[in-house]
């Protein structure tokens, strides 16, 4: 009997020490990332901010000019340069917030209630979330050309020409379009994806009461969804600091379409780290209450359903 007992708790054992070991290896890996590519990064980062070049070397600032970075970044504020970077780089958070997410709700809301031509909506807006971004602009920009590309060519028969269209003020223009088409796509994924949770009998129930497709929408599906719709907004705030391939790739950042972004790429790849680090943890600790607070709010507006 205490040899059956003594197999059992052997056994137990083993089977508590395996089970052990197999959490502790699948969480390596995950926990290796994050230490390394988000933690490591980061730290490092923060050390930059406080880093001159010397002698092609970053070295430490002294002690006494430790936050001299900052106080270059700040004085920079007050130059008109920095100013419209900050300005262009905001006309995202409009762009992306109250012109891409509303038409892209219009048109989830289209695609759920399986409306005529619906199918074909979907293939125009699921395209652009499938290509790689590069491939996107590059058919964006050579679509507008005036001998091959398809508007250009058709713009041209109406007499309207194309070949100052990504130059001078109009590359500002071109940019915001391809933002919202391009953008599109992704919202209306997450989107039909939330109303396609909701319940049939509630708007069974919407139905026979009469409720109008306007109605229904402000009131049944938009409410229903507002978890995604807080999700997307809070995304496209942070587009604000994110938006850098598309400038990038249609205007190399020239008509002052250069955001913050794209700076910041563009300076980490010399070998003053030290300005892109500092303006990019100055964004970080201004934009990231400040989403916070938004997302916040943006919860208080309707109750969390689950269903």
């Amino acid at each position: 009997m205490e040899n059956t007992i003594d197999k059992k708790e052997k056994r137990k054992r083993f089977i508590i020490k395996g089970t052990t070991i197999f959490i502790i290896v699948m969480l390596f890996y995950p926990v290796a990332h994050f230490l390394l590519m988000w933690f490591g990064v980061n730290i490092n980062s923060i050390l930059l901010t406080f880093k001159t070049p010397v002698r092609n070397k970053l070295e430490f600032l002294k002690f006494n000019e430790l936050f001299y970075n900052y106080q270059t970044l700040f004085a920079s504020l007050k130059l008109e340069t920095t100013q419209k970077l900050f300005m262009a780089s905001g006309v995202y958070f409009i762009i992306s917030c109250f012109i891409t997410l509303p038409i892209a709700m219009f048109f989830s809301y289209f695609i759920f209630k399986k409306i005529s031509w619906n199918g074909f909506f979907k293939v125009i807006f699921f395209i652009p979330s499938i290509l790689p971004l590069v491939v996107l602009t590059f058919i964006y920009k050579n679509s507008f050309d005036v001998s091959s590309g398809f508007i250009g060519v058709a713009l041209g028969k109406m007499g309207v020409s194309t070949l100052d269209l990504f130059i001078g003020d109009n590359a500002q223009w071109m940019v915001w379009i391809f933002c919202i088409w391009a953008g599109i796509g992704y919202d209306v994924i997450l989107l039909t994806s939330g109303m396609a949770r909701i319940p049939r009998d509630i708007l069974e129930s919407c139905k026979m009461d009469g409720v109008k497709p306007m109605k229904e929408f402000f009131r049944i599906i938009i409410p229903l969804t507002w978890p995604t719709i807080t999700t997307l907004f809070v995304l496209g705030m942070m587009s604000v600091f994110n938006v850098f391939m598309q400038p990038m790739f249609i205007t190399q950042g020239q008509f002052n379409t250069m955001t913050i972004g794209l700076q910041i790429y563009q300076q980490s790849r010399g070998s003053g780290l030290q300005e892109p680090a500092t303006l990019g943890l100055f964004c970080s600790l201004v934009g990231a209450p400040i989403i916070v607070l938004v997302r916040y709010l943006l919860n208080k507006k309707y109750e969390d359903v689950s269903f």
